[in-house]
């Protein structure tokens, strides 16, 4: 006879089991889809994710923004992220949300503490003669962000014209209304 590989208390007792997961809480940036879609272009802002894996098998592991029950759930683990990590504040665009890179790519670069566009551009011989592909990698990271560069003149441009036509139709409506009161003013003195 073969004996089972699993407690049968664990399908007892609810949450049974949790404390045999593997948690880590991280920050990520996430896209905020209605501020992109105000600007018009990527906006990314930074959130709390939570991985749970079983450990040894990653095949399985799932990666989602934290919620509220996950909080309660894995209360444990979340107070201890949050009273000992390590705040990193990126400033740059995510290697995540670059397209150039495959999500391997991603985790070898942050092995060596590479996280946004910018860092790779300026990655150093020895770390990138440690990694296929990087000299060409970061050659396309230098080309992307010589093209941002060109283009910001014509964002702040444009960030600039729209400032200035909400102005003028503020300007205008309240002139309007002004108008209107005026007319009023005259009929009622009439």
């Amino acid at each position: 006879m073969e004996q089972l590989e699993y407690n049968y208390e664990d399908f007892s007792k609810p949450r049974a089991g949790d404390e045999k997961l593997a948690i880590r809480f991280f920050k990520k940036a996430r896209q905020d889809m209605d501020k992109t879609k105000e600007a018009g272009r990527p906006i990314f802002v930074e959130a709390e994710f939570i991985q749970i894996m079983v450990p040894g098998d990653k095949s399985h592991a799932i990666v989602r923004p934290v919620s509220y029950g996950d909080r309660q759930r894995f209360a444990r683990q979340y107070e201890a992220w949050t009273k000992h990590q390590v705040s990193e504040t990126l400033v740059g665009t995510p290697l995540e949300s670059w397209n150039q890179l495959s999500l391997a790519q991603v985790e070898e670069f942050r092995y060596f503490g590479v996280r946004t566009v910018e860092h790779l551009a300026l990655l150093r011989d020895d770390v990138m003669l440690k990694m296929p592909g990087a000299v060409e990698l970061k050659k396309k990271a230098v080309t992307f962000l010589d093209a941002a560069k060109e283009a910001a003149p014509l964002s702040q441009m444009q960030a600039a014209l729209e400032k200035r036509d909400t102005e003028i139709a503020a300007l205008q409506n309240a002139l309007k209304e002004q108008g209107d009161a005026l007319k009023e003013l005259q009929r009622k003195a009439a």
